[in-house]
């Protein structure tokens, strides 16, 4: 990571890193959104997944997606659950989409 400085980086789980299902017990994982994501945590950045899982059921999806992150082989420095605002389109000046990448 020579000449880069470190960013923090959000990542979002659901039609991000996995399909998007009805049933977070059926997500199937997108590998080769996983490795891009792992390629930045390998170059040193700070990668936080960020889920709105359970925010409007309050269902509490925590355990699920966090084995689902370690069987997926994500890696990554903090899981966030349950505090992202529910929309239906994000326009951010430091937004993009998982395939710019």
């Amino acid at each position: 990571m020579e000449g880069r400085q470190s960013k923090i980086i959000y990542v979002d789980i659901d039609g991000t890193i996995c399909s998007i299902v009805e049933d977070y017990n059926f997500s199937e994982p997108i590998q080769s959104h996983i490795n891009k994501v792992n390629k930045l945590y390998d170059e040193g950045h700070h990668i936080i997944y960020y889920t709105a899982r359970g925010q409007k059921t309050k269902k509490d999806w925590t355990e699920l997606t966090k084995k689902q992150l370690d069987t997926w082989g994500c890696k990554h420095h903090e899981l966030i659950m349950g505090h992202k605002p529910h929309y239906d389109l994000y326009i951010c000046d430091k937004s993009i989409r998982i395939e710019e990448l």
